[in-house]
């Protein structure tokens, strides 16, 4: 499993949002300057995060985003899966198998275990424990 940028990007967003001060929020631009992001590509982001429920956009002058959960109760699962971030570690254990090799391989098992293991692994950590650690 390698992050894409989308994935990496959106972990980090949500952390950034996490770090402000209760019921404070952040324009997208304000989210993109402070991250060195591109301000395109962020709000792209937080519209799918908040399609989740995992943020909260406000209007009006005060208005821009913050979670919409508390911070220990957002695993990093579900941000991946809600950015469409596949997290299985090979192809066979997918909702669509690509594998030529499927019916005969001796080690898919094997990977289908790790990976339930790195599924458990992901629900479990929280935005909260990755700003503590």
């Amino acid at each position: 499993m390698q992050l894409t940028k989308k994935a990496s990007y959106g972990l980090i967003l949500v952390l950034e949002l996490a770090r402000l001060p209760d019921d404070s929020s952040l324009s997208a631009a304000a989210v993109a300057e402070r991250c060195s992001l591109p301000t395109a590509f962020v709000e792209k982001i937080l519209h799918r995060l908040r399609t989740a429920g995992l943020v909260q956009s406000r209007q009006g002058r005060a208005g821009g985003y913050l979670l919409g959960a508390p911070a220990n109760r957002l695993s990093v699962r579900r941000i991946l899966e809600a950015l469409d971030e596949p997290i299985d570690l090979v192809p066979c254990l997918g909702e669509e198998p690509r594998c030529n090799l499927m019916a005969i391989c001796p080690t898919k098992k094997a990977w289908a275990r790790i990976n339930d293991r790195l599924a458990e692994l992901l629900e479990s950590l929280t935005v909260a424990d990755l700003l503590g650690g």
